[in-house]
């Protein structure tokens, strides 16, 4: 009989390129996999540790799992687990390990006793960077919408991440290897895939070959549709990017550009290396190669040392720049970290305060920026069928529903008149167009 594996993946986009790839593993090993909330014979918990919220949510899903067949094995990989295996341990993991090290996993399943065989996370390296499925099988139910792993680890040392410590140094994959499996994945029926990396502004620093010159390349592959881009930064926004952009309309316009910060003196402590003028200047050059693009950012109050009126700067800052959507974060002390240390920090209900009127404008701003947009026409690429209707998104990342009217629209691309913004600011309901 077929042994059983469920998966729970938290944070970022890596984190389910490098779940995927396990997945991928187990199941061409017999595995079967099932839904994380029933009973399995193996938990794979593939961790965060951005925030302490990220941190907590991680140890949740390990005691849920163990709580759901206390004879399972659970195995854990990802950030909290590469920062410290004994808080997964202690939550209730058998094995912690390197989520880039497949053969690490397998041979500790392939053990009779079923506990840690040590359980020791080798040194980073470039192995597995990658390692997407390499199945000839279409997209998967309700997925229509594929990731490449273009780079890992990030060299940037913010003062607030723990990202740099948990992932490792930059090593950007093979630039032949990326268009193999952007080729693979076309022709196994995907429309669009995301170009995604801990740090994707830095892929090809190590190797020659600049994120640009990706993009153009993925872009003309025969079939795609659409080539998307993960998270971004201000620096990524120079000259052969803006070309690429120009010149090649598969690429969507969206582009999430973290910000972090809209005032200098919190940039600066923050080690962000750019001012805020420069990051204006960044949004600005994007938004005049690609008519209506969307940007997107991840915003962060309270950090260490940030006075009144520098969250003020920070608010005003934003309200200008006009994004289409922005994660809003109180900022949390990452232990190994040097803003863990720093003085004046902030107290959680002025964090909390702060979180709250950020949100509100970030709101404001999302929903003006639909309303923008009602009205006009554009290609969806439809998702999931819920309840009576369709959903999908537009090439800027609006997120869209259209009423079904019996049609199978799963994983095409449909132009659709965009007529009302949803009152939350969530969504644009739309008619589809014959």
């Amino acid at each position: 009989m077929d042994k059983t594996v469920a998966e729970c993946t938290l944070g970022c986009k890596v984190n389910r390129c490098d779940t995927d790839a396990l997945l991928e593993a187990l199941t061409g090993r017999g595995y079967t996999v099932t839904d994380f909330n029933k009973p399995a014979d193996i938990y794979l918990i593939n961790t965060c540790t951005v925030t302490h919220i990220a941190d907590r949510k991680s140890r949740q899903m390990i005691r849920r799992a163990r709580k759901l067949n206390p004879g399972a094995r659970v195995a854990v990989c990802g950030c909290l687990s590469n920062i410290s295996k004994e808080a997964v341990r202690e939550a209730g993991a058998d094995f912690a390990f390197n989520s880039r090290d497949v053969a690490s996993l397998l041979a500790w399943l392939s053990g009779s006793d079923g506990r840690d065989a040590g359980g020791a996370s080798p040194g980073f390296d470039a192995a597995g960077v990658g390692d997407e499925p390499e199945a000839s099988a279409g997209p998967a139910a309700g997925r229509v919408r594929a990731y490449i792993k273009i780079q890992e680890g990030c060299d940037r040392y913010c003062a607030y991440c723990i990202v740099p410590y948990a992932r490792g140094r930059v090593v950007s994959r093979a630039f032949g290897e990326v268009l193999a499996v952007a080729e693979n994945l076309v022709a196994r029926g995907y429309k669009e895939i995301v170009l995604t990396g801990i740090h994707a502004a830095s892929y090809g620093k190590d190797s020659g070959k600049p994120l640009p010159e990706l993009m153009a390349a993925v872009a003309k592959v025969n079939g795609l549709r659409r080539l998307r881009l993960s998270s971004i930064e201000p620096c990524a926004a120079e000259e052969n990017f803006l070309r690429a952009v120009a010149e090649n309309p598969k690429i969507c316009g969206h582009f999430h550009l973290s910000l972090q910060s809209g005032c200098d003196a919190t940039l600066k402590r923050m080690n962000r290396r750019y001012t805020a003028r420069e990051y204006a200047e960044a949004a600005a050059r994007l938004r005049e190669v690609r008519n209506n693009a969307a940007l997107t950012t991840d915003v962060i109050v309270g950090f260490p040392g940030e006075m009144d009126a520098d969250f003020e700067e920070s608010l005003r800052f934003v309200e200008r720049v006009g994004f289409a959507r922005a994660h809003v974060f109180e900022y949390s002390p990452r232990a190994g970290t040097p803003a863990a240390g720093f003085e004046n920090q902030i107290p959680p209900e002025v964090k909390n305060e702060r979180g709250e009127r950020m949100r509100r404008l970030t709101a404001n701003l999302e929903r003006g920026f639909l309303r923008q947009n009602i009205g006009s026409t554009a290609e969806v690429l439809f998702e999931t069928n819920k309840s009576g209707f369709w959903e999908g998104h537009t090439e800027n990342y609006i997120k869209v529903r259209a009423e079904d009217t019996g049609l199978n629209l799963w994983n095409e691309l449909v132009t659709v008149r965009l007529k009302s913004a949803d009152e939350k600011g969530a969504f644009i309901t739309g008619k589809v167009l014959y």
